[in-house]
């Protein structure tokens, strides 16, 4: 389950206002909850990965979860403003497994020269 909040008069201490204007609160169901801390748990995902869960556990806002605002998190995992404001928003907007895979690349880095060229005889 994930939601979508907008900020009201007092905030509280549920996701938190950052600089962008607007309060996105993440609630993740318990068993995406389960896979992010077996992700951390394990600890051999790739550190932008591990760094994405954790501030997904900490923006919880569900039973389970600790609700941190944005500058508790930014604190504690010592990472910036747009990169906690980013994680939410992508959860609300594309969902869990959108957060913890990177995006394909529209065109390679390189192109690839042998395929340009043709096959050498």
């Amino acid at each position: 389950m994930i939601r979508f909040c907008r900020p009201n008069g007092g905030g509280g201490n549920h996701g938190g206002e950052g600089e962008f204007g607007k309060e996105i609160c993440c609630a993740v169901s318990a068993d995406e909850r389960e896979r992010l801390e077996a992700l951390i748990r394990k600890g051999k995902s790739p550190a932008q990965r591990l760094l994405k869960a954790r501030i997904l556990l900490k923006a919880d806002v569900s039973e389970a979860g600790e609700g941190w605002s944005d500058s508790r998190i930014i604190k504690a995992l010592e990472t910036s403003v747009s990169m906690v404001y980013r994680v939410r928003k992508q959860l609300v907007e594309e969902g869990l497994e959108a957060v913890l895979s990177r995006k394909q690349r529209a065109t390679p880095a390189v192109p690839r020269y042998l395929m340009a060229r043709g096959r050498p005889n």
